[in-house]
């Protein structure tokens, strides 16, 4: 599923096939470790694509659907807290996953022929803003900043990241100007010309690729990294290449293929196992 599905979508199907036909570039150990480039930056940018408020279900809320919030301050210390957040349990908070994930045009939403699963938001410098208060409960170490943006800019300074604009240039790829950053000016910090590689990743994908997917060194970088741990790893898949996978599709059938769908149904989680 990363290899075949999630990695195409994120970095599109040409850089998979040429990092697996060509190989890793850049990250070459020989024991498979996660860099703090990959960590602290580039695989970060899920967090642009965070939405502020999510419907959770279709049904769950007294027949309705559950929409709630990612965070919500008013939801502190509720038992069946308003907003998203983990660590409650409630017959509303249940994941109605046809609304994340298209499992078909039966799934639609009620009285309706709209399909019930939304997108993503796009892959831009564009930060929802319950992310910038976020609850002490969601941070590992329970204490501040709670806004995330900043923690991951001041990762960038504590692990001595190298600039967007450096890591481009050791890539030998094609570097963003300065006129991309022209919102950094302000600052009067010259990081329109030397830009924190998450903030960088982030406008590039937005600049190159209007916001689908990464840009060429976010996608370097994740795509890398994914495959050259699975490449590192003998018992993965990569390394298996007689192995088809063995679970049934939604069909009930073994076909050889199998995608995110399919590992919900077999979890009986989707929404025909639920009766929805």
């Amino acid at each position: 599923m990363i290899v075949h599905g999630f990695l195409p979508l994120f970095i599109g199907q040409a850089l998979v096939d040429e990092i697996l036909r060509g190989g890793r570039r850049f990250y070459r150990p020989e024991i498979g470790f996660i860099p703090v480039e990959f960590q602290g930056a580039a695989y970060r940018f899920g967090h642009s694509m965070v939405r502020p408020s999510y419907r959770a279900n279709l049904a769950g809320d007294h027949g309705q659907p559950f929409f709630g919030m990612i965070f919500d301050p008013v939801a502190e210390g509720q038992t069946d807290p308003i907003d998203l957040r983990g660590g409650a349990r409630a017959p509303r908070r249940f994941v109605g996953w046809q609304t994340f994930f298209d499992f078909g045009p039966e799934f639609t939403d009620p009285n309706s022929t709209n399909p019930a699963v939304r997108p993503n938001k796009l892959i831009d410098t564009k930060i929802s803003t319950p992310l910038f208060d976020l609850p002490l409960g969601a941070i590992a170490s329970g204490d501040p900043p709670t806004a995330l943006p900043q923690r991951n800019l001041l990762r960038h300074v504590t692990w001595s990241l190298p600039s967007g604009q450096s890591i481009a240039r050791a890539m030998e790829l094609p570097v963003l100007s300065g006129r991309d950053f022209l919102e950094l000016r302000s600052f009067r910090l010259d990081l329109e010309d030397s830009t924190p590689l998450w903030f960088y990743v982030l406008k590039e994908a937005e600049v190159m690729e209007g916001g689908r997917r990464l840009g060429p060194v976010g996608g370097r970088i994740v795509g890398e990294v994914f495959i050259g741990l699975l490449q590192l790893d003998r018992d993965s898949y990569l390394n298996q290449r007689a192995w088809r996978p063995t679970l049934p599709a939604r069909s009930g059938r073994v076909t050889g293929d199998f995608h995110m769908v399919d590992f919900l149904t077999f979890a009986g989680v989707d929404p025909a196992s639920r009766g929805q």
